[in-house]
């Protein structure tokens, strides 16, 4: 043998002796939290798991650490919070992994034993009750059960307020709602009085109702309070206001507060200070006990600590369940290479997990599910990792990101790839997935997101904004169930959103969506190999600078490409504050950003206000009803250059277009297109993929709010 051969294995050998060794940890609901945390004797809870990791940390800081998570139920009454005295290093994870991903769940409710459910005897509640409730109902004691969060709603709130939530056989059960149904929706009649265009204002608005159900809440509105949820203005936006007055015989609801710019659609008139309103705006009134009429509703009457429930079936023990806890189930606070594998989570009120800083936290297999605000939240931190979750059931955001240094341009590292997000957002227009766009900043630099399946969305896909992030490879569908003007993909970042690519994903079936939309000025956007079916309009610009369009094939959408100059109507200068403050919070003109982005030196000198240096070419536009929609005047709209774009007008140039099938016809010209590139694939942490299901695709409505963005551009019109 070569003698620098023998050193090699020589070497080798000796790093394996000197390598980290590791620390293996169980914990079972079967086991004792006095126990030694060994296989044979495990600890009984997270909470003393993590103690002892924390101390094998101390004692042996070189040997990574693996937590078996045991089959069975854990529950966390309180946050479990892993910071950096948890924490592994590269060399030595710390790993938490579930024996069984789907056996092994950790919820954020405690049960509720048949025995604290009793018949309502209060004559006054009975009073109140719907003829289908009369005798089913059961009320639960919140003071004596030590029940949190089920305060009296604000008179205004933008989100749901944090309210304790229900959950039989781990399904979440529906807070009374009238209309009943997740879009069960009534409408504004006709808008007497916007009352004030600011919010949280006491001269809230009045307008006339259309069906007599609001004459059976007078009970409601005397003992503890009436409050409606609605799109009141347009439709991203729902808020939810206490009722202060209703009158039957003028059949009208007054509303104790006001929402943001008063009542009444955005699109109709202003009469008098009142926008009179279009009649179509949606609303629901909630948490009413007169409107518990269906198994599994239930309601909480603020007055008298009391829950009613009309239960869905007989209550058997650990079938029914209360979360009450608003703080996220899982925290990680400055924690770094720890790894959740395998996990279930579930039944929350608060988010799911909160990731703070830190660095290379990852999740890995896991499941969430009924929670009720966020999934997982990341805030801060380098390399931090979402991969092959399944996400569903989820009130507000899925996935959540903000990190990385804008002005620096320091990437974030992170990865968010193969997860599967489904029935999201169904308490509040909010988009599935939110990569560094939120309602102060857009701080997120250097993610990548891929391979990720996102359907069934009240509101939008994937909202961006920030720098050099990359989407791509993902499958989006049925989005804006429930919301308007929003997107498969979507950013109002302005002109510093730079460097992002959305290239290779497959956006479908989404008929009250924008596929890729770019809107109030958001720039330096890269669309390219996208398959875009079936949307309301495919590539969508709003007034912004520097995109490059090519190679995107979009067939069967109302609108192919959409174009405009809104940004002579709306002012977008050197004046606008949004777009200033966006300017002004990075260093544009100094290194890095002035190498890596050299075209928006310029921008202040460039009459802003009028898009330019659009190139969208070489791109396939099939079956559309119309192929490009200018907005705007030839001249102002000469900032784009639509050339070599190939226009057919049949979808029968493919094989099948209602079963996915996309091979297109010799001859056609069009690029080869594998459906197997998007989206979800098989991996260490995902064995199987579930099919999609083309009933619903082929026959499921997604036109329901049915609104053109188009609209909102004709509103800011300039006036003769």
């Amino acid at each position: 043998m070569k003698l620098h051969r023998l050193i090699s294995l020589l070497l080798a050998g000796t790093a394996s002796v000197l390598s980290a060794g590791e620390t293996t940890l169980w914990v079972s609901p079967t086991g004792s939290d006095q126990n030694l945390g060994t296989q044979a004797s495990p600890v009984a809870s997270l909470p003393r798991a993590a103690e002892l990791v924390r101390k094998a940390r101390a004692q042996k800081p070189a040997d990574a650490v693996t937590v078996w998570v045991g089959e069975g139920t854990y529950v966390l009454n309180e946050s479990l919070n892993l910071g950096a005295a948890d924490s592994g290093s590269a060399a030595a994870p710390v790993v938490w992994r579930g024996v069984k991903r789907d056996a092994v769940r950790i919820l954020g409710a405690r049960p509720i034993a048949p025995a604290q459910l009793s018949p309502v005897k209060d004559t006054a509640i009975l009073a109140r009750l719907a003829p289908e409730a009369k005798g089913q109902l059961l009320e639960y004691d919140l003071t004596a059960n030590a029940v949190r969060n089920a305060e009296t709603f604000p008179d205004y709130q933008r989100d749901p307020a944090d309210l304790c939530a229900l959950f039989y056989d781990g399904q979440r059960l529906p807070l009374s709602r009238w209309p009943n149904g997740s879009y069960g929706y009534s409408t504004m009649k006709r808008v007497l009085s916007s009352g004030n265009m600011s919010a949280r204002k006491s001269d809230g608005g009045v307008f006339e109702y259309r069906e007599d159900r609001p004459e059976r809440w007078q009970g409601a509105l005397a003992e503890g309070g009436v409050w409606i949820r609605g799109f009141w203005r347009v439709p991203w936006v729902a808020e939810t206001l206490r009722v202060k007055a209703i009158d039957p015989k003028q059949r009208t609801l007054t509303l104790a507060v006001s929402t943001g710019n008063g009542i009444g659609s955005k699109y109709s008139k202003l009469v008098d200070g009142t926008r009179i309103g279009d009649g179509k705006e949606n609303w629901f009134a909630l948490n009413l006990i007169e409107e518990i009429d269906q198994p599994g509703e239930w309601a909480v009457d603020f007055k008298r600590r009391k829950l009613y429930l009309f239960p869905p079936a007989p209550i058997q023990d650990g079938q029914l369940t209360i979360a009450d806890n608003a703080r996220p189930l899982i925290v990680f606070d400055d924690a770094s290479f720890i790894t959740l594998r395998d996990l279930s989570l579930s039944q929350q009120i608060g988010d799911g997990i909160a990731i703070t800083d830190g660095q290379s936290v990852q999740l890995l297999g896991c499941a969430l599910n009924g929670v009720v605000r966020r999934g997982v939240v990341v805030r801060g931190g380098n390399g931090h990792r979402i991969q092959s979750c399944d996400i569903s059931e989820v009130g507000l955001t899925g996935i959540d990101l903000l990190g990385g240094d804008r002005k620096t341009l320091t990437s974030s590292g992170f990865k968010v790839v193969n997860n599967h997000l489904w029935h999201i957002a169904l308490n509040a227009p909010v988009p599935a997935l939110t990569a560094g766009l939120d309602a102060k900043n857009q701080n997120l630099v250097g993610a990548h997101v891929a391979h990720n399946r996102i359907h069934d969305v009240s509101y939008g896909g994937i909202t961006f904004g920030g720098n050099d992030n990359v989407f791509e490879a993902n499958e989006i569908y049925r989005v804006g169930l429930d919301g308007g003007d929003l997107g498969g993909f979507y950013t109002t970042g302005g002109w510093t959103t730079r460097g992002n690519v959305v290239r290779r994903n497959f956006i479908h079936h989404s008929m009250n969506a924008n596929a890729i939309y770019m809107d109030d000025g958001g720039s330096g956007l890269l669309m390219e190999d996208n398959l875009i079916y079936q949307t309301a309009t495919g590539l969508f610009i709003g007034g912004g600078h520097d995109h490059i369009a090519h190679r995107n094939i979009m067939v069967d959408c109302t609108h192919a490409i959409h174009i405009d100059d809104r940004g002579i109507s709306r002012k977008y200068g050197p004046t606008d504050p949004r777009l200033r403050k966006d300017l002004d919070s990075v260093p544009y003109t100094e290194s890095p950003w002035r190498e890596r982005y050299p075209l928006l030196l310029g921008i202040l000198d460039s009459t802003p206000t009028i898009p330019h240096n659009n190139v969208l070419t070489g791109n396939f536009i099939v079956g559309c009803g119309e192929p490009v929609r200018r907005s705007g005047k030839t001249e102002t709209l000469s900032g784009f250059n639509l050339e070599n774009n190939s226009e057919m007008a049949d979808v029968t140039v493919f094989a099948d277009v209602k079963a996915l099938d996309f091979r297109s016809k010799t001859g056609s010209g069009l690029p080869v297109i594998a459906l197997e590139r998007f989206g979800l694939y098989r991996d260490e942490y995902r064995k199987n993929l579930k099919e999609r299901d083309m009933k619903l695709l082929n026959e499921g409505d997604t036109r329901r709010k049915g609104f053109d963005s188009q609209q909102d551009v004709d509103a800011y019109k300039s006036k003769p």
